[in-house]
């Protein structure tokens, strides 16, 4: 399916005509001891495909699925990958699209292409090691968020999985190496360059339910959001779901 003749050195790839999700099989893999640092798992559809908490994410043949397992330097620190991982999506994608497309990063893990999802990110843990996993939307846009998303192809852009693929391993390689060697500022730096809505108004929806109203300041030198509150004060965040309420 793949040609990685483009891809960095040390990867393992696991390749499959159809999964419940890449992530699924990477944490399987892990839980056996077959998978180390450089294992990647694509499949050219998942049919139990999943984001955040669980929600449920169309994955129709077409579009990039994959999961790579890696390290961090430690686990004060993993929430940060999270940036890493979204550098390193965006930079593949904007090899393919317009000067004219502007390609955004929402907190905390999705892609926004012309202010539309164009890429989600899952990263989960399992005995040290952390599989990130990647759905990029290529020719088709998941059942039931046309309005929301979109995929290159509705730039008149074909790009083939393999290719996309080739791009993200690269650019993953490049930034992990730089937030390895250089801690976190310089990923910081490059995220807030692109961050979709800085001091725009958010709604913060946190895992118990309870909601917070403010602008969105980006992040702090950890990684945490930084919520500027109706009062002026403000709040650090490193866990929620963020809606731009304008």
């Amino acid at each position: 399916m793949c040609d990685l003749s483009n891809s960095p050195t040390g990867i393992k790839l696991h390749s499959y005509d159809s999964l419940d999700s890449t992530n699924n099989e990477v944490l399987r893999l892990i839980a056996s001891g077959a998978a180390s640092e450089g294992t990647v798992v694509v499949a050219k559809e998942q049919f139990a495909g999943r984001g955040r908490r669980n929600s449920g994410w169309d994955s129709p043949a077409g579009g990039l699925y994959m999961t790579l397992v890696t390290k961090v330097p430690n686990v004060r620190v993993a929430g940060q990958l999270a940036y890493v991982a979204s550098l390193a999506v965006r930079d593949a994608v904007s090899v393919y699209t317009a000067a004219s497309s502007t390609i955004t990063c929402k907190w905390p893990n999705d892609l926004l292409l012309n202010g539309k999802k164009v890429s989600g990110i899952l990263i989960e843990m399992l005995d040290s090691y952390y599989a990130v996993g990647v759905g990029i939307n290529l020719s088709l846009v998941p059942k039931g968020v046309a309005d929301k998303a979109i995929s290159l192809a509705d730039l008149n852009l074909i790009v083939e999985p393999s290719e996309m693929l080739s791009g993200v391993l690269s650019s993953f390689r490049y930034w992990n190496q730089i937030w390895h060697e250089n801690a976190f500022s310089m990923i910081r730096t490059a995220w807030m360059d692109a961050a979709h809505g800085v001091n725009e108004p958010i709604i913060v929806r946190f895992p118990d339910g309870t909601e917070g109203l403010g602008r969105f300041q980006g992040i702090d030198d950890e990684g945490a959001l930084v919520l500027e509150r109706v009062d002026g004060s403000n709040q650090k965040i490193n866990a929620a779901e963020i809606i731009f309420s304008c």
